[in-house]
């Protein structure tokens, strides 16, 4: 089956893939990754001075090793990112998003940690920060030294030119899974490291399903999204208590993963 009119930068891609794969060395840069664009802004958890949230991502070269937890990344400059900003007297102002955010991998290349800049929510003395992620948003690692392999200009622009709007198609735009996936998300970014709250947990849960129900939530996004918090739910109940964040993060790391296995296989064969 043909996926719109993309079939013919999967053919490219799928060439492109032969030649990572006998290229990458154990020195070589991980992979790129794509920041799954966002329905709604996605607004940062603040905390001893320190702004960030977490963010859906997906692997957009299977040919090279996935990111250590921690590793460094840069966006794009076509990447489109919006950084809305409140300051303490009430001012909104918009942030340079290449200057004002860091990117690190969390956990693989499902989940990405974006956090304001090292001193800026001091020194600008903002209130709160929000974040909207367009379509095509494209990670790049930082190069390091020693890096016998690194991500060249021209391997780039083949994943900004062609992989990731195939995964845009395939992924970001995925009306079951992928929309369970952000409501997952949604609800680890409101949740402490250990939950003390199960009735506020239930709440926050309860909120996000009506507005996505309203918004046109499909009945099988419905199913995943409420399967993987009722699992959760008794996990975090009755087997680790307290353990809820954690739970619901493994739930949304699976449907990705689900979601990025479908790409892969789509970008080795061209369909």
């Amino acid at each position: 089956m043909k996926h719109g009119g993309f079939s013919a930068y999967l053919t490219a891609g799928t060439a492109f893939l032969g030649i990572c794969l006998t290229a990458a060395g154990a020195q070589a840069a991980p992979q790129s990754l794509a920041l799954v664009a966002t329905d709604r802004p996605v607004h940062l958890s603040c905390s001893d001075g320190v702004c960030g949230a977490e963010f859906t991502a997906f692997c957009l070269q299977p040919e090279r090793n996935a990111p250590a937890p921690g590793t460094k990344y840069t966006m794009t400059r076509k990447s489109r990112v919006a950084v809305n900003a409140f300051t303490s007297d009430g001012r909104k102002i918009a942030l340079d998003p290449h200057e004002s955010l860091r990117f690190r991998a969390w956990r693989g290349h499902t989940a990405i940690q974006v956090s304001l800049a090292p001193g800026l929510k001091q020194r600008l003395d903002l209130q709160s920060v929000a974040i909207e992620l367009a379509a095509h948003v494209v990670l790049a690692p930082e190069a390091v030294p020693g890096d016998d392999n690194p991500i060249s200009a021209d391997e780039l622009a083949l994943v900004e030119g062609a992989l990731r709007p195939a995964g845009t198609a395939l992924v970001d735009n995925d009306p079951e899974s992928m929309a369970a996936a952000r409501l997952t998300n949604r609800l680890v970014n409101l949740l402490p490291g250990y939950e003390t709250d199960a009735a506020g947990t239930a709440k926050h849960w309860r909120t996000l399903m009506v507005t996505a129900r309203r918004d046109g939530l499909r009945p099988m996004a419905v199913r995943y999204a409420q399967n993987a918090y009722d699992l959760c739910r008794y996990y975090a109940d009755r087997v680790v208590p307290g353990d809820m964040r954690r739970c619901l993060q493994g739930q949304h790391d699976r449907m990705m993963k689900r979601l990025n296995s479908k790409y892969w296989k789509a970008i080795r064969t061209g369909s």
